[in-house]
C-alpha cells in the first residue's frame, strides 16, 4: 500500500513538472529567409542562467524544460550582426520562435599616402646622395684622388667633362682639403634646374667659422717603399709624395661673423720613363731606358 502511494506521489510530481514547463523551438534565418547553420543560441532566465545550443543544418534550434518566465533569447553567427529578443514563456504547448540575424558589411579601410609635394630644394631630390660624418672620413685625403672618387659616385653623365663640382656655390674651383669640407652632395640628375650645364652636380660645402679658435693640420708621406721596379728599367725609381696643411677657425665678432681659413702643401716627386735607341760598340742598335725625377 505504501509502496503505490509513493508511485503516484512520484508520478503526479512528474505530470506537475510536466505541465510546468515548456519547450522552445525555432530557426535561425537571414533577412532572405534562408537557414543560417551552425549559429551559437543562447537563453537566460531572470536569474542570469544560461542555456545555448548550435542550429543544427536546417538551421533549428530546440530548448526543453524551461519554466514559465520571462527569458532573453540571442542568436549569433559569423557575418550577420547578432539578436536578441526578450520572450515571455508560458506552460503548456512548445513555443515556436525564429530568429532572423542580419548581414554584416565588413568595414575596410583604406589609406591613401598623399603624394610628395614638389620641391624645388636640392635637399629635396630622391637622387641625391649626401656625404658626411664618417661616410666623408673614409673618402681620400688627396684632392686629385678625392675628386676622382666624387665623380665616380656621380656616375655617367650627360656632360662631357663627368659631373661638376661646385664648392660653396661656387664652380671651376679646386677641391679644399677634406678637413675644410662639412658635407658632399651629389645630385645624378643632369637635367636639374640648378644647373649651368647638362651633367652631374657635386656640391661640396665647407665647413664654417665656430665661436671657439679651433683648428686641425695633418701630413701624408708616401714613398717608392711599396713600390714594384719598372719593367722597362734597371732599378727601383725613387719616388716620394709629401702632403700637409691644415686649417684655423674661429670668431670675429661673436654671433655674427667668424673666420675660416684652410691651406696645403703638396710635394710630388714622380718620374718620367725616358726610353732611346742607341748603338752599342759594335753599331748595333739597342734600346735603353731609365726614369728622370720630375718635381712637382
Amino acid at each position: 500500500m505504501l509502496k503505490s502511494t509513493l508511485m503516484l506521489a512520484v508520478a503526479a510530481s512528474a505530470a506537475f513538472s510536466q505541465q510546468n514547463s515548456t519547450v522552445v523551438r525555432g530557426r535561425v534565418i537571414d533577412e532572405l529567409n534562408a537557414s543560417i547553420v551552425g549559429a551559437s543560441v543562447t537563453i537566460t532566465d531572470a536569474n542570469g542562467q544560461t542555456k545555448s545550443t548550435v542550429s543544427n543544418p536546417e538551421g533549428a534550434y530546440v530548448f526543453s524544460g524551461l519554466a514559465p518566465g520571462k527569458y532573453r533569447l540571442r542568436a549569433a553567427a559569423k557575418g550577420f550582426a547578432p539578436s536578441g529578443n526578450e520572450v515571455e514563456l508560458k506552460a503548456g504547448p512548445v513555443s515556436s520562435l525564429d530568429v532572423t540575424l542580419r548581414v554584416v558589411i565588413e568595414e575596410q579601410n583604406v589609406t591613401v599616402a598623399s603624394e610628395t609635394p614638389v620641391s624645388t630644394y636640392t635637399n629635396a631630390n630622391a637622387n641625391q646622395i649626401v656625404i658626411s660624418g664618417n661616410e666623408l672620413d673614409a673618402l681620400p685625403h688627396d684632392p686629385g684622388e678625392l675628386a676622382a672618387v666624387l665623380q665616380a659616385l656621380a656616375g655617367p653623365t650627360a656632360g662631357p667633362n663627368g659631373g661638376q663640382i661646385v664648392v660653396d656655390g661656387f664652380s671651376n674651383t679646386s677641391l679644399p682639403s677634406k678637413s675644410a669640407i662639412r658635407e658632399v652632395r651629389i645630385n645624378q640628375n643632369p637635367f636639374a634646374a640648378e644647373n649651368d650645364q647638362p651633367s652631374a652636380r657635386i656640391d661640396v660645402l665647407t665647413r664654417p667659422g665656430t665661436d671657439k679658435l679651433k683648428g686641425s693640420t695633418y701630413l701624408n708621406f708616401n714613398d717608392e717603399s711599396l713600390n714594384s721596379r719598372n719593367p722597362f728599367t734597371s732599378h727601383r725609381q725613387s719616388f716620394q709624395v709629401r702632403q700637409f696643411g691644415g686649417s684655423l677657425s674661429g670668431t670675429l665678432v661673436k654671433s655674427k661673423a667668424s673666420f675660416f681659413v684652410d691651406g696645403e702643401r703638396r710635394e710630388i716627386d714622380d718620374n718620367e720613363l725616358v726610353t732611346a735607341t742607341v748603338l752599342d760598340s759594335n753599331f748595333n742598335p739597342v734600346v735603353i731606358g731609365d726614369a728622370a725625377v720630375t718635381p712637382r
